[in-house]
């Protein structure tokens, strides 16, 4: 009896450790694969963190703000396509420093 219930203890660790590891996962290796054709080198790419997961920069935000956009389940790398660079999550262009004009005197 003592040998099953060791058996069956382990089974739940490693269950644990499998379905846990599975809900924190937000990047895949996939993801990197099938961006690459956008220029994507790593996970820094979409992410604050070389290995991923929460903390996006500003590429990662748009595909966040976009997967609400379009009410879907998962991002969609293809998105990437319509990705503009220095667009605002919403799609709005950021403003532009001003420059101060050289001074004419």
């Amino acid at each position: 009896m003592t040998k099953n219930l060791i058996k069956f203890s382990i089974a739940v660790a490693i269950a644990a450790v499998m379905l846990g590891s599975a809900l924190t996962t937000n990047a895949y290796p996939p993801f990197v694969k099938k961006a690459t054709k956008f220029g994507a080198k790593d996970c820094l790419f979409c992410h604050k963190m070389p290995e991923g997961g929460e903390g996006w920069n500003e590429r990662g935000d748009w595909l966040m703000a976009e997967k609400d956009k379009r009410k879907a389940d998962a991002i969609d790398v293809e998105w990437l396509a319509d990705y503009k660079e220095g667009e605002k999550k919403d799609g709005e262009k950021k403003e532009e420093p001003k420059k101060e004009k050289p001074s004419t005197k």
